[in-house]
């Protein structure tokens, strides 16, 4: 009878102890993440690859962020139903809070990579617009946090030389229409809501912001807009949302936009997108 309750006893033990180990093990893991078989236009940090869309764009504006730990970040292409596809994937570590990186694709001319550009529209003083409208949708796989947002630069003057002007940014507008649950916060404070038709707008507000990377020690104006409801395909009434800032005197309407961005701020994890659509419609 003791042989067979030791028995029991130790059995127990050894299923507790398998138990723990199990959950230990589950609770490290983290989620599996394949990537699928694409077409790797190039890996190499800054790397552009201009496409019918906008150019490609392979920022890893903070990638010391990561320390000694492995990651990767590529342009990728693929074909769907006869149809060439641009995109980018990524490899993050897990366990910080903080943005590694923006893969995107963009339109105009950015004041920290001018070349190569795209629709010599850019740069485009605000008070002339009388319309401005942003179409996209992507097609994002991933096992970590990232958003989708769209970035404008706002510059004091219309630069349109070829090297980097960062001194020149006056404003970064971002515009988030999607984001996971565990992702940060918009930059700043809430500012204010808006509604504009059926949709409610966050409105996000910092004097100043600059460079979390700590590589550049200008400072800008950051202002940023989050849609109440998240969604991969958006038509962002960008004019309305600029015009609501100016009527604030959060920002002026003498500033000249740069360019349009498109991409996503990776925190953790593994990922791809697609670029199924990006426009812009501006007069």
């Amino acid at each position: 009878m003791r042989k067979n309750t030791m028995i029991k006893s130790i059995t127990t033990c050894i299923i507790l102890l398998l138990t723990a180990s199990l959950l230990s093990c589950s609770e490290n893991k983290q989620p599996a993440w394949i990537k699928p078989d694409t077409y790797t236009i190039s890996c190499g940090e800054y790397y552009s690859h201009e496409t019918p869309l906008g150019i490609l764009n392979n920022n890893v504006w903070n990638k010391h962020a990561a320390d000694t730990d492995s990651w990767e970040q590529c342009l990728e292409m693929r074909s769907i139903d006869g149809n060439t596809q641009y995109g980018w994937s990524w490899s993050w570590p897990f366990g910080r809070r903080v943005i590694y990186s923006q893969p995107q694709i963009k339109i105009g001319a950015s004041p920290w990579a001018p070349e190569p550009k795209f629709n010599d529209a850019f740069p485009i003083k605000i008070s002339e617009l009388t319309e401005f409208t942003v179409n996209h949708e992507l097609e994002v796989y991933s096992n970590g946090n990232h958003n989708n947002v769209t970035t404008m630069w706002l510059l004091t003057q219309a630069y349109h030389g070829s090297k980097p002007r960062p001194d020149l940014i006056a404003v970064e507008v971002m515009i988030w229409t999607y984001a996971t649950p565990a992702h940060f916060d918009p930059a700043g404070k809430k500012y204010s809501e808006l509604t504009i038709g059926d949709s409610i707008w966050e409105v996000w507000y910092e004097k100043d912001w600059n460079d979390k990377s700590g590589v550049n020690d200008n400072q800008w104006i950051s202002l940023s807009y989050r849609a109440d409801e998240s969604s991969m395909s958006a038509t962002i009434p960008a004019l309305k949302l600029l015009q609501f800032a100016i009527s604030e005197g959060l920002i002026n309407d003498e500033l000249f936009i740069a360019d349009i961005e498109l991409g996503n701020e990776v925190m953790s994890g593994s990922g791809i997108a697609w670029v199924r659509e990006f426009s812009v419609a501006v007069h």
